[in-house]
């Protein structure tokens, strides 16, 4: 026997080890569908956890402002006894609408600015406040809104007006004065009624305020 034919595996084929598989598509597809799933419980958490709060209590103000837009008097007129009247035996309020430096009173009426949930124990309800459309010349003009904190323990679930307008109307000169939504709002205090006047014109709200602090 030659040299040769005693080395090692020359009477055998010689295989080799075989590569490491590669990951599939269809495993790549998996992990895919994994990570959108995630992903899609993950936004729904923070769309849940960001949602406005259905139950919360909404800024009485900013109520009255967006109203406002499309506030049409009920009744056309320019007689304060009038607009009293027709809010008595509509709402069985007494309200006689205060004199606005500037202004003319031209209509009244009772818009629907929300509504009272129903609970256990009472049926929904329409919140409606009397309103007051006053111009000037120029075309200055402002909506009056009255109401009572007799209301506003009634829909305080539903809205309430800012705790710095509280503050201010427990004043010795009970006004307060903000910007809402863009818009200029007065509102003040005369014995159990409280009025707040929306304006888009600065001057006239200041002078509102002016006035109704004399």
């Amino acid at each position: 026997m030659s040299d040769i034919d005693a080395l090692p595996a020359f009477d055998r084929t010689q295989t080799q080890p075989a590569p490491p598989p590669r990951p599939t598509r269809r495993i790549s597809a998996w992990r895919s569908a994994v990570a959108a799933i995630i992903l899609a419980i993950v936004v729904g958490i923070l769309v849940w956890w960001l949602r406005p709060d259905p139950t919360a209590s909404r800024d009485l103000l900013e109520v009255l402002t967006e109203a406002t837009v499309d506030f049409r008097p009920e009744v056309t007129t320019t007689v304060p006894e009038e607009g009293r009247m027709f809010i008595l035996e509509t709402l069985g309020w007494s309200i006689t609408p205060p004199d606005l430096p500037s202004l003319a009173l031209v209509g009244v009426g009772i818009p629907t600015v929300g509504a009272i949930r129903a609970t256990p124990s009472s049926a929904p309800a329409d919140i409606q406040v009397p309103a007051f459309r006053y111009e000037g010349e120029g075309g200055a003009r402002a909506v009056l809104y009255a109401y009572d904190y007799i209301l506003l323990d009634r829909i305080r679930a539903q809205m309430d007006i800012p705790e710095g307008t509280y503050a201010a109307l427990s004043e010795p000169t009970p006004v307060d004065s903000r910007v809402v939504a863009g818009v200029y709002v007065v509102t003040w205090r005369d014995r159990a009624m409280l009025f707040s006047a929306i304006t888009d014109d600065e001057t006239l709200a200041g002078r509102i305020r002016q006035a109704v602090s004399a």
